[in-house]
C-alpha cells in the first residue's frame, strides 16, 4: 500500500525540480525526501527521476506518477473535509527582505478579510511558500503571479552632500563618491556593469544588511548609496535623487501564489484582478 505522506514529498520534489527544495517546501530534512522517493520507486518498481548536477528531472513514470498522486490527493482531502469540517486554510508567505512590505498592506488584509477562515504565517523561504511578494527575477518556475509593482532606484545623500540640490544625477557625477554597498539587490550587477563600462571609480565604505540600516549609514555620514524609490521618506534630512541612465534599471514587484485549493485561488485570483 502506497501511503500518502512520501507522495506529498515526491509531489515537492516533483514540482521544485530540487530535492533541497523539496526539503525546505515541506519543512524536513532532505534525506527524508530522498528516502521518501527511493521507497517509492522500490514499491513501484520504476524509476521517477534522472538525477544530476542541476537537479532532478521525472522520467515518463514520473510523470505518471505526478498526475495519479495530485488526484489522490485532492480526492484525499475532499473525503477529510466531507467528514472531518475544517473551515481553516493554512497559508505560507514569504516577503523578499529588501521589499518595502508597508506599500502591499492592503493585498495581505485583504487576503485575510476574505469569507474564509485563513490562518497566514510568514515562512523564511520561497520554497516553503504557497504565497509570496518578490521580486520577479527571483520567482520559480512554478509560481503564477500579477505584477503589483515597477520601481526605478534612486541615489541617497545627506541633505548637506554636494549633490543634494540637484534635480537628477548621471554616473560620470559618481566618481570617487563614497558608497555604502547593497548586496542584497537584484540588481547590483547591472549597475556595476555600467560603472565598470564608463570607467568610473568608486569607493566602498561597507555593506548594509537591510535598507534601514543603509539609511542610517547614509545618515551617519559614511557614504551615498543607490535604493529602490519604494524606500522614500518624505521628512527626514536625506534626498533620494533620480539616476539618468539611457537605458533605465528597475525591479518588477509581483505577488506570487502556486496551486492551491480552488476556494482560495478563486479569493486571490478575485483580490489581485482587483489591485492590478
Amino acid at each position: 500500500m502506497i501511503e500518502i505522506k512520501p507522495l506529498n514529498y515526491f509531489i515537492a520534489a516533483y514540482e521544485e525540480g530540487s530535492i533541497t527544495a523539496a526539503a525546505s517546501r515541506c519543512f524536513i530534512a532532505q534525506p527524508s525526501v530522498t528516502h521518501a522517493i527511493k521507497t517509492l520507486e522500490i514499491n513501484l518498481g520504476v524509476k521517477l527521476f534522472e538525477r544530476s548536477k542541476r537537479g532532478i528531472k521525472p522520467t515518463a513514470d514520473g510523470h505518471k506518477l505526478y498526475k495519479l498522486a495530485s488526484d489522490l490527493l485532492l480526492q484525499n482531502q475532499q473525503l477529510q473535509a466531507a467528514f472531518i469540517p475544517n473551515n481553516t486554510h493554512d497559508l505560507h508567505l514569504y516577503v523578499q527582505p529588501d521589499i518595502n512590505i508597508e506599500r502591499y498592506v492592503s493585498i495581505l488584509e485583504s487576503i485575510k478579510n476574505t469569507p474564509m477562515d485563513i490562518d497566514l504565517s510568514i515562512v523564511d523561504a520561497i520554497e516553503q511558500a504557497q504565497i509570496a511578494i518578490i521580486d520577479e527575477q527571483l520567482l520559480p518556475s512554478q509560481f503564477k503571479f500579477k505584477r503589483l509593482n515597477q520601481e526605478s532606484y534612486r541615489l541617497i545623500v545627506r541633505g548637506d552632500h554636494p549633490l543634494a540640490k540637484n534635480k537628477t544625477v548621471g554616473l560620470g557625477e559618481l566618481e570617487g563618491l563614497a558608497f555604502i554597498e547593497r548586496p542584497y539587490c537584484t540588481n547590483r550587477k547591472a549597475f556595476e556593469r555600467l560603472i565598470n563600462d564608463e570607467n568610473i571609480s568608486i569607493i566602498y565604505q561597507g555593506k548594509a544588511i537591510h535598507d534601514l540600516q543603509l539609511q542610517g549609514l547614509v545618515k551617519l555620514g559614511f557614504g551615498v548609496a543607490v535604493i529602490p524609490e519604494s524606500y522614500i521618506q518624505k521628512e527626514c534630512d536625506l534626498k533620494y535623487i533620480p539616476i539618468t541612465l539611457s537605458n533605465a534599471i528597475t525591479r518588477s514587484i509581483v505577488f506570487a501564489y502556486r496551486k492551491l485549493p480552488n476556494t482560495i485561488m478563486k479569493a486571490i485570483e478575485d483580490i489581485t484582478a482587483t489591485k492590478s
